[in-house]
């Protein structure tokens, strides 16, 4: 008896070998189980609403602003205040970009190719690796070791090899919060590969600013944005700055990727930085939240965790210890038995097992509630 061939459709699809193993992120998987009754400490996102200046600019880029394409590198009348205070050419050194994720993307794409390596921070951001692996290189980690979670350069150095494409640095950091020292800043940009400086949450810091690595070498590239520091998660604008040697490729890569960042959140971003009072008006009012934020975690994780971490100096991230139990079943079990949410830290690397990140990014009760809840579930765990 002949076969009957197969309907192709209804066969399933088979997905590109670029995806095996790769799934969404911990992070959406756990913030995937909030009911209305969960109190979220697990997204990065920041709690902080537009004021009414804010509001209006954002009408007036609306309102008044072109709704056409920008040139793929962004509008060069924004490029310009980005560039401000620097050396780098807004011309021919700068891209906007829709988000810093997008820019990551767009980097790696230009230069990361199968069989390299990237040097990634462990524990760092989940997106480091995994878009090493979509380029078909290996993500290579240097531990970062608790509890000030510091950043050694020889950590970083000694992994480089000579399949090393990018070395990736992150200050102050996802998940930890902690910030890289300039000494040593300085010793991974002089050590030869390529550096990629996400520095996204550059303006969420607590006792003094941190270091930038712009201008440190031209083998640098720094990443940043608004998303955190404006509270303009959902608008994703964010920028690029290097040398022009290595700038070509990464716009060639972004205009097939995104063909330019969003124009609204482009001219809304402009406003922003013309508006010199209110923009340090409203920084220093968001770190003074966070910072406010951050006091009321350590003390609830002191007290309701019996944990006491070093202050976090940047981001609005705690990296709490739970060395009784995995990260995973523990921030599930949270997420289903108590109704908080909390991102185990294994998502975030190995080193990032026995912790979770708590984001501080949530109102000051639900802080408070949200810890106190886990406290009670690590009380019941032990019994």
């Amino acid at each position: 008896m002949t076969k009957k061939p197969s309907n192709p459709a209804t066969q399933q699809p088979m997905k590109a070998r670029r995806l095996d193993g790769i799934e969404l992120s911990l992070i959406r998987q756990i913030n995937a189980l909030a009911t209305s009754a969960s109190v979220n400490l697990g997204i990065g996102e920041p709690n902080v609403e537009p004021d009414e200046a804010l509001r209006e600019m954002a009408r007036l880029a609306a309102g008044t602003g072109s709704w056409h394409y920008s040139a793929n590198a962004g509008n060069l009348s924004l490029r310009k205040k980005v560039c401000e205070g620097t050396d780098f050419d807004p011309k021919s050194e700068a891209c906007i970009t829709a988000g810093t994720e997008e820019g990551l993307y767009a980097i790696f794409q230009a230069f990361v190719d199968e069989g390299d390596e990237v040097l990634v921070p462990d524990p760092g951001f989940v997106s480091y690796p995994t878009l090493a692996r979509l380029c078909g290189a290996k993500p290579v980690p240097y531990n970062i070791e608790p509890p000030e979670w510091r950043v050694d350069a020889k950590a970083v150095l000694d992994k480089i090899s000579r399949r090393t494409k990018l070395i990736v640095v992150n200050s102050p950091s996802n998940p930890l919060g902690s910030v890289i020292d300039e000494r040593t800043l300085r010793a991974i940009a002089a050590a030869g590969p390529m550096v990629v400086s996400d520095e996204i949450y550059r303006e969420i810091w607590y006792d003094s600013p941190p270091p930038s690595m712009l201008g440190m070498g031209r083998n640098v590239i720094v990443v940043n944005g608004m998303s955190k520091s404006h509270s303009i998660t959902g608008l994703r604008l964010g920028w690029i700055l290097a040398r022009e040697e290595l700038m070509k490729p990464i716009v060639t890569a972004h205009q097939y990727i995104a063909t330019c960042a969003s124009v609204f959140s482009q001219q809304l971003a402009e406003m922003i930085l013309d508006a010199h009072a209110w923009n340090a008006s409203w920084l220093e009012r968001v770190r003074a939240q966070f910072q406010e934020q951050r006091e009321a975690a350590l003390f609830s994780i002191e007290r309701d965790m019996g944990a006491k971490i070093p202050p976090p100096a940047g981001a609005f991230y705690a990296f709490a210890p739970v060395p009784f139990c995995e990260s995973l079943p523990f921030a599930k079990a949270l997420a289903t038995d108590a109704a908080v949410l909390v991102i185990p830290g294994v998502a975030f690397g190995r080193a990032g097992e026995g912790f979770v990140r708590i984001s501080f990014a949530a109102p000051i009760d639900a802080i408070g509630t949200g810890i106190e809840r886990i406290g009670r579930w690590l009380r019941a765990a032990k019994r």
